[in-house]
């Protein structure tokens, strides 16, 4: 396994277990005042951690197309809904036009020249 990719994969794991703490903390903090706004406050932090995470994910991979080998990037939002498998994402290339299950590669991996 290319250390850039476990590095990703450590980075990936450390962002979901704080944001995982960071929700339980403020539950805890904001469940026993029982005002209106509370679960309010709670779904807006809970929705911007997801939305966070995904920018973050999408702007750190890149796909190389199975059919003509392209590189490119994709918008949070594809990432989002795109059907996947591991390591892979079902996407169209914009070079070639094919629909297919695209290798997903982490940016650092690509920059380094592996």
């Amino acid at each position: 396994m290319a250390s850039g990719s476990l590095e990703f994969r450590k980075k990936v794991l450390f962002l979901v277990a704080a944001y995982v703490v960071v929700l339980t903390f403020l539950a805890f903090i904001l469940i026993p005042l029982y005002l209106p706004y509370t679960l309010i406050i709670w779904l807006i932090a809970a929705s911007g951690g997801v939305f966070a995470i995904v920018e973050w994910l999408a702007h750190n991979t890149i796909y190389v197309c199975s059919n003509c080998g392209y590189r490119f990037r994709i918008s949070a939002f594809r990432y989002a809904i795109s059907p996947h498998g591991w390591k892979k994402k079902l996407l169209r290339c914009p070079k070639c036009g094919k629909r297919g299950w695209c290798r997903a590669l982490y940016a650092g991996e690509v920059s380094a020249g592996r």
